[in-house]
């Protein structure tokens, strides 16, 4: 059995199912916090990258071997993701009278 085509497959599956995680995470977990931004899975790809790197995630250290590679798959499908949500996180940074406010 060729395998190559079975790995490219599982490789793809799995870049479309953490496709856009860290992007959604920041547009409802962070960004109602701090302010909306554009690229902000980019930027949380990246936070989430340097702390898987020098271990300050607050997961045991067995689940950084499995998240980090996770995370790097996960950055340039993010900016992709952000990059097609650019012009909805430019409207709403120029017109924030259009949005109800965040929960706190």
């Amino acid at each position: 059995m060729n395998t190559k085509p079975v790995i490219a497959i599982a490789f793809a599956l799995s870049a479309m199912l953490t496709s856009g995680c860290a992007s959604i995470r920041a547009r409802t977990d962070v960004l109602p916090k701090q302010g909306w931004t554009v690229y902000p899975g980019a930027q949380q790809g990246a936070k989430d990258i340097s702390a898987g790197v020098n271990g300050k995630l607050p997961y045991p250290g067995w689940m950084h071997v499995l998240l980090v590679p996770a995370f790097v798959v996960d950055l340039p499908l993010g900016t992709v993701f952000d990059t097609l949500a650019l012009p909805y996180d430019l409207y709403r940074i120029n017109n924030p009278e259009d949005f109800p406010r965040a929960r706190k």
